[in-house]
């Protein structure tokens, strides 16, 4: 991993001198929450492409991105960090919000010096890709928002707070070694799966990335999820932008979808058959497809 803490920081991309894979660099950029660690992918071909960000979601790393990372970065730079208090960019100073991952987010198009990115965000990581998009829209040029919706209702916020303090009690009995109890990231991922995708290792590591969230930040993010700003960013998209919805996901309410594109503004959507709240794991192949016809490669 590459440190970056004593590099000027429009200059990180020419500073980059270790190398994971066949084009694929990790760099590590020190905030003063904390670690901020960040993938990016150089792409295979020399095709002038903006840049994809890839945001995660609530109770994941960068690390589900990977298949589809490996695909975009065919003919784009891919750029996958781990959120502040997440996977490998941990410990934190303090509770990470949402609106403080946001922060981080721009922090890091700062350091690699990308003026334009295509931005696909996930479950949570769509609510932070709008948010990005209404913070610096100079620096958006497409979004595509996968399995999130907005609440149409004070009701259905209230039952999604509800739900999410069970998940915080639950949270406070955590440890890593459960990862290595037989069958439980099986059990785990049926809630997000229609049926179990074949790489049982992503499955494992969905677990464990689960496991190691920092509680705080966790809470936090997982609170800023019924903020009106949110939907109200979401008004103001001014760029091309695409909602991915899966027919059996069966995390956020799929009466909702209609109604969020609706408030978006000539926001197209695309529905997956037969897949729950990850397609780009359950049907990476399917999810590619999609992103390919809808992003500029």
């Amino acid at each position: 991993m590459i440190q970056a803490s004593a590099l000027p920081v429009r200059n990180l991309v020419s500073d980059f001198t270790g190398r994971i894979g066949n084009n694929m660099q990790t760099v590590r950029l020190n905030q003063k929450q904390g670690p901020l660690v960040v993938d990016v992918w150089s792409p295979r071909t020399s095709a002038q492409t903006t840049p994809i960000l890839l945001i995660h979601g609530w109770g994941g790393t960068g690390s589900y991105w990977q298949e589809t990372a490996r695909a975009l970065a065919q003919t784009a730079q891919v750029i996958v960090p781990d959120l502040p208090g997440t996977g490998r960019s941990q410990p934190v100073q303090s509770a990470q919000n949402m609106f403080d991952q946001v922060a981080s987010l721009n922090y890091i198009l700062d350091a690699l010096a990308l003026d334009r990115v295509q931005v696909v965000g996930h479950s949570m990581g769509a609510a932070m890709a709008l948010l990005l998009a209404d913070r610096a829209p100079s620096r958006v040029e497409r979004l595509v928002l996968t399995s999130m919706c907005f609440f149409m209702t004070e009701k259905q916020a209230e039952v999604y707070t509800t739900i999410m303090s069970f998940f915080q009690l639950a949270m406070r009995f955590r440890f890593s070694w459960m990862a290595a109890i037989p069958g439980l990231s099986q059990l785990m991922a049926t809630r997000y799966f229609y049926r179990m995708p074949e790489d049982q290792a992503a499955v494992d590591q969905g677990l464990l990335d689960y496991l190691q969230l920092d509680f705080d930040t966790a809470v936090a993010c997982a609170n800023d999820a019924t903020d009106p700003r949110i939907e109200a960013a979401g008004t103001r998209v001014q760029v091309p932008t695409l909602l991915i919805a899966c027919r059996q996901d069966h995390v956020m309410p799929l009466e909702n979808v209609e109604y969020s594109v609706s408030r978006i503004p000539g926001c197209r959507l695309h529905w997956i058959d037969k897949c729950g709240h990850l397609p780009m794991v359950e049907k990476p192949d399917e999810y590619m497809a999609v992103l390919r016809d809808f992003l500029v490669l």
